[in-house]
Parts: structure tokens; C-alpha cells; sequence
């Protein structure tokens, strides 16, 4: 029973992922996949972990019936007829989430996301079960099952096809040097048993020229082959790299709010990993296997009995790396996890260095990321001492069977049945072995590397991406926005909009007033189609938005959000968003025609100044110029600002506010602000209270 249940134990990857891995646990368990990390948006899962309200919305979303249940005691779980996800406190402080599958006579059947499927005793679950809180699921008739699994490694082989005939090349080569590196068994024995005891000059010269021709071709064919290698790693590692980084680029925002920047670059990092695993794979693996074989061959040539010591010691090689498998996965695992995390930090202490600076805290931040590194330098230790007890016990069997080869092959030349020459063959054609063998072994020790990485790469590209299908909408007029009894929740949390109702017209500026907090600036990523909503609806001219093609929707709409993308490049790039010299010099007469070029003329060096990174080169109110400009030079039919004039001074301010006036005829425009001074120029004002639009009102009278 345990063993079929492991097929559908999903491992956690780090101790916030329970909740997430008992949810794709059981979702695996009906039939369906969801990678770890959509699970993670899904639910709402934070560093901290997963509230029970987020596993609850999460598994409503994915077509679950579920029951939020407390039990009296675990005698009560017998009633259950389907997996249940448990809520346990281990060591009386950890928040821990299992799966609960049944009974197996008067145990429990439990899926622990960091151990695995074990039967524990209802004292044990009794010990850890405080809370007697669980969810019951059940999939409902929506519930998608897996109908065709798409093939693990099915990019991965497309991106080695190309590379097909270079590797074939490769290994062609591969195979020559192993045969040439045979070589120099066959000529000690030569020398030794035919050629010197026959004390001919010439044949010791024309032996050394041809045993040195050999070696200089095995030279040569190696330099050939490397350069092959070379290239298609380069060529490998591009196309890899540019397809998962354009598959990145099409998850949905949320996931991106979930994930850290420091684990996305970590992950893409990783790749060097499967790359060389490939290259080892068709360059040295094959060889390797190769050269044992047709070693152990010349060994039962020169002797049998040689032969078969030879062949007992190969088993004992896979005995080792059977024993060490397991623990160097998950050892590897804990690695690049805390490499991510190590990194993600390092970044958001950098990107925040000035308010570090600012607020003296410059301690705790060295203290924390002092403490993150070394539990990356722990998990590496670890792996480390799984390396060294592998080399240890590789080694130590390596000098058994040579001490094994000497003995014999000494016993076989005392009794005549071999010649001393022979002896040296097999004392050179056993080391060959041995080494060969180690060699296979740390390969698998890269291929378990390389499949961690290339599994955690293939949660990104797994997640499904944003739908692009809909109505053609290119070159329509939009009117009017409507929003209709609109609520939203992020996930794991309640309801942040009810029953939210706006009609936003073109003709007239409207403004939404609110404290912070409230929701505004949601209301506009919901617009934006980064999120959807838990009910309700946002139309364009009576249409949902849902229903039209997403790239031509995002081109009707022009953002300011409250925090400015500036890029580390020029001023004009940063309008247009473009490299072409003729973009950048339409970019240009726009801002002298709409007026922006009374500011930008006045930056350092002009049209031409260097923003830098986030913009640290410009002032605040300055990078809010540069996002408005940004926007309008996209000449959008919906134009949304997130308190986009709140860093400026009153003259700037003014500006905007007149150039939005004149524009209001041409596109429908949404303020959002809590200041009364940008509601003086609306047309219409909302104002949004505690998730609720308490009121609408004409300017002069909410004035």
C-alpha cells in the first residue's frame, strides 16, 4: 500500500513548502499535475509558510470540494473516505502540514511532504494533532486530470537535437582515443615479452616512432574533440537560456510577486549544471563505458582468471553508488535552495542599501545575511562530506582490486602460465578500469545535480502562461470601462474589494480617492489583467476584457504606477522603449509637441543623459515625468496613473494636470490619489472606503 502511494508523494523543497506539496500531493493522487511553484502563488505561501485559509482558496480554485473540518480526536478520521490535508505543530513549535490517506489496519497512513509516506501510531499523530484542524477534498466534476503528460525532458531533447551532429562527432572521436588509449598496454607488453629480449635495435626504434605517432594522433583528436565540445556548449547554453527565459517572461505577474528575484537568477544560473552533464554524457560517459569494456576484454584475453576478479569488483562500483544516491539528491536539493535564498538576499540588501544606510541598521542586515550564507555553507558542507566518504569508499575499492590484480597475476607469472610482460598489460589495462569506473560513479553524482537544476527550471516553464486567445480588437474605439460588482482577494487572505461598481467615460478625468491601503492601486492591476477577480466583472465598450487578445489589450492601456521602472540607459530610451535611431527621434519631437521638453532639455546632458540603475541619476518627481511621458508617448486609449504627480512640484504637477485636461476628449483616464489638490481638476470622483465605494461624487461637491 506505502509503496503505491509513494508514485504520488511530492517532496517539499524547503520548510514553507508543506502546504503547497500536500496539495499537489493529492492533486497527483486524482490524476492531475500542478507544479510547486504555481501551487506556492496559488495559496498565498510566504516565506513564513501557508495560512489554512490560502490551502483552502487554493484547492477551491483548482475545481476541489472542500471542507474545512475539527475533530474530537484521531478515531474521527476514519469517518474520511478521501486524502484529507492535516495541520500538525512537530517539536511543539513548527507549523507543519501532512496528508492523511487512511488507516492500514490501526495506523495511519501519512504523507509527510519531508519524509515521505510512513505509517505512524494514532499516538504519534495524537501528539502532533493540537489543533484537530483539516480540509477535506474532494475534486468536483471540473477537476482537470492529466490526459496527455507532456515529456519531462521533451525541450530538453529538442535542444540536443541540434546539436546532434557535432556530438556524433564528438563521440566518434571519443571512441578513437579509447581505442588509441589501449595503447600503451599493448606496447609494454610488446616491449617487454617480444621485443627486447630479442635485443633488435631497430624494431625498439620503429616500436618507440609508432607507440609516439599513436600518442601524438590521441593528442590531436583530443584538441579536435574539446573544440567540439566547446562549441556546442556555447551554442546549447544560448538557445537553453533564451527559451526559459522567454517562457519566464510569459507567467503571469502574481507568480512574480511570489517568487524572489535572487531564486530566479539562481535557477537560471543552475543551467551551467545540465549543460555539462550533457557534455560529460556524449563526451566522456559513453568513453568511459567504452574503454571498461573493451579493457575487461584485453584483461580476459591475456587471463580468464584475472578477468573474473576484474568483473566481481564492477558490482561492487554500483553497490557504493546505490547507497549514496538517494542522500546526494536531496543533499543537492537543500544546496542550490539555500543558494537561492542566499542570493535573493543579497540582492534585496543592495537594491536597498540606502535605506540600510539611513536607518543605522547595517548590523542587522550583515547579521542576517551572515546567518543565510552560513547555512548555504552548511548545506554545502554536507554534500561535501557525501562527496568525500564517496571518493573514500571509490578509492578504497580501487586499491582492492589492484592489490587483487597484483596478487593473481604475481601467483600466474610464478607458475608459468603467463609472462611478465602480460602481468604489466593487465596491471595497466585493471587501472584503466578502476578509474573508468569512478569516473561513471561522479557522473552520476553531476546527473543528480543537473536533474535538480533542470527540475527546478521546469517549474517556471510548467506554469501555465498567461492566455493570449480572444477577440481581434486592434484598431477599436474605446468609450467606456466598466467594473461591476467586482470582489478580490489575494490569495490566503480575505476579501481586499467588494462589490466594487465604476463607469469610467471618456470625455472626463476620473479620479478614485482612497487611503492607502485601500485597494486602489489593485483595482488597477486588476484592470491590467495581472490578476482576476474572485467575482464580477471589468468590460470595454460592454466586452470583457477577459475576452479580448491580451497583447492587443495591454497596447490600448498606458500605465503610471506609483514606482517607476527606470532602466539603466539614456533618457530617450527610457521614453520609448526602443533602440531604433528613428523610434528614438520620434521620441524626441513628441516631447518638444506635447511640452515635456521644457524638463528634459534641463536634465544634464539632455535627451542623452544616463538615468542609471532605478534611476538613481534623477530625482523622484523626475522619474514620475519620465513614467508619464512613457505612458503617453504610447498614445493609449486607456490611460491609467497611480498617484503618478505625487513626487512633483506644483509647477510640474500643474503641467500634467493641464496636458491631461486636453487629452480627456481622446482617452479615457483613472486617477488614483488620496489628494485633494489632483480631485480639482476630476470630473468624477469615487471614493473607496474599507473595500467598499462609499460614494460618487462631482468634484465641487465632495470639495
Amino acid at each position: 500500500m506505502i509503496k503505491k502511494l509513494n508514485q504520488f508523494f511530492v517532496q517539499q523543497h524547503g520548510q514553507s513548502d508543506c502546504g503547497p506539496a500536500c496539495l499537489a500531493s493529492i492533486i497527483k493522487f486524482h490524476g492531475g499535475y500542478n507544479s510547486l511553484d504555481e501551487l506556492r502563488r496559488i495559496t498565498g505561501t510566504t516565506q513564513t509558510g501557508t495560512k489554512l485559509l490560502g490551502l483552502f482558496q487554493g484547492a477551491k480554485d483548482l475545481n476541489f470540494e472542500v471542507e474545512g473540518l475539527e475533530a474530537e480526536s484521531v478515531e474521527n478520521l476514519k469517518e474520511l473516505d478521501c486524502p484529507a490535508i492535516l495541520h500538525v505543530i512537530l517539536e511543539n513549535r513548527l507549523q507543519h502540514y501532512v496528508v492523511l490517506y487512511g488507516f492500514q489496519e490501526d495506523q495511519l497512513i501519512i504523507n509527510d511532504p519531508g519524509r515521505g509516506v510512513e505509517l505512524w501510531s494514532k499516538e504519534k499523530l495524537e501528539k502532533v494533532w493540537q489543533t484537530k484542524a483539516l480540509l477535506k477534498l474532494t475534486p468536483n466534476k471540473n477537476f482537470e486530470k492529466v490526459k496527455s503528460k507532456k515529456k519531462k525532458y521533451e525541450n530538453l531533447l529538442s535542444w540536443v537535437k541540434e546539436d546532434l551532429n557535432i556530438l556524433l562527432a564528438a563521440l566518434f572521436l571519443g571512441v578513437l582515443i579509447a581505442i588509441f588509449s589501449l595503447a600503451s598496454a599493448i606496447f609494454s607488453q610488446k616491449l617487454i615479452d617480444v621485443i627486447l629480449p630479442t635485443k633488435e635495435v631497430g624494431k625498439l626504434i620503429i616500436g618507440l616512432v609508432l607507440f609516439a605517432c599513436i600518442l601524438l594522433i590521441k593528442v590531436g583528436l583530443s584538441y579536435v574533440r574539446s573544440t567540439f565540445l566547446i562549441i556546442q556548449s556555447k551554442d546549447f547554453n544560448n538557445r537553453m537560456i533564451a527559451s526559459f527565459f522567454e517562457s519566464l517572461l510569459h507567467i503571469p505577474k502574481p507568480f512574480f510577486d511570489s517568487k524572489k528575484t535572487g531564486d530566479m537568477v539562481a535557477r537560471m544560473n543552475d543551467t551551467r549544471r545540465i549543460q555539462s552533464s550533457i557534455s560529460n554524457l556524449i563526451g566522456n560517459l559513453l568513453i568511459e563505458f567504452l574503454i571498461i569494456i573493451i579493457s575487461l576484454i584485453g584483461v580476459f584475453v591475456y587471463s580468464w582468471q584475472v578477468g573474473v576478479v576484474v568483473a566481481i569488483f564492477i558490482p561492487v562500483y554500483g553497490l557504493i553508488l546505490w547507497r549514496l544516491n538517494k542522500p546526494i539528491i536531496n543533499t543537492q536539493k537543500d544546496v542550490m535552495s539555500a543558494y537561492a535564498l542566499n542570493e535573493s538576499n543579497y540582492i534585496d540588501v543592495i537594491s536597498g542599501i540606502a535605506e540600510v544606510k539611513t536607518t543605522g541598521t547595517i548590523n542587522l542586515f550583515h547579521k542576517g545575511t551572515t546567518s543565510l550564507y552560513r547555512n548555504f555553507q552548511e548545506q554545502i558542507f554536507k554534500l561535501g562530506k557525501i562527496h568525500v566518504k564517496f571518493s573514500f569508499l571509490t578509492e578504497f575499492a580501487g586499491i582492492l582490486l589492484v592489490v587483487s590484480v597484483i596478487s593473481l597475476a604475481s601467483f600466474l607469472v610464478l607458475n608459468g602460465d603467463i609472462l611478465i610482460g602480460s602481468m604489466v598489460a593487465l596491471l595497466s589495462l585493471s587501472r584503466s578500469i578502476g578509474p573508468s569506473l569512478t569516473q561513471i560513479a561522479l557522473f552520476n553524482i553531476q546527473f543528480q545535480e543537473a536533474k535538480v537544476a533542470f527540475n527546478r527550471m521546469e517549474e517556471f516553464t510548467g506554469i501555465n502562461t498567461e492566455n493570449k486567445s480572444g477577440l481581434n480588437f486592434e484598431n477599436e474605439n474605446i468609450n467606456e470601462l466598466t467594473i461591476q460588482n467586482l470582489n478580490f482577494h489575494y490569495p490566503g487572505s480575505l476579501n481586499l474589494l467588494n462589490q466594487i461598481n465604476m463607469v469610467i467615460k471618456k470625455g472626463g478625468i476620473t479620479t478614485l480617492l482612497g487611503e492607502s491601503g485601500a485597494g486602489k492601486s489593485t483595482i488597477f492591476q486588476l484592470v491590467q489583467r495581472f490578476y482576476s477577480p474572485s467575482q464580477g466583472s471589468i468590460k470595454i465598450n460592454g466586452i470583457s476584457i477577459n475576452d479580448i487578445k491580451l497583447e492587443q489589450y495591454r497596447k490600448l492601456i498606458g500605465i503610471v504606477p506609483q514606482d517607476i521602472k527606470i532602466f539603466n540607459n539614456f533618457l530617450l530610451f527610457n521614453i520609448c522603449l526602443s533602440d531604433n535611431p528613428v523610434e528614438l527621434e520620434n521620441a524626441e519631437k513628441w516631447c518638444r509637441e506635447y511640452g515635456f521638453d521644457q524638463f528634459f532639455r534641463n536634465f544634464p546632458q539632455g535627451y542623452m543623459t544616463l538615468l542609471g540603475e532605478e534611476g538613481t541619476n534623477i530625482s523622484g518627481g523626475q522619474k514620475q515625468l519620465v513614467g508619464l511621458a512613457r505612458a503617453l508617448y504610447r498614445n493609449p486609449q486607456l490611460l491609467l496613473i497611480d498617484e503618478g504627480t505625487s513626487a512633483m512640484d506644483r509647477n510640474t504637477e500643474q503641467f500634467i494636470l493641464n496636458l491631461l485636461q486636453q487629452l480627456k476628449n481622446e482617452k479615457i483616464i483613472l486617477f488614483v490619489s488620496h489628494r485633494m489638490n489632483v480631485a480639482n481638476f476630476s470630473d468624477n470622483i469615487y471614493r473607496l472606503e474599507n473595500g467598499f465605494i462609499t460614494s460618487q461624487d462631482k468634484s465641487e461637491t465632495l470639495i
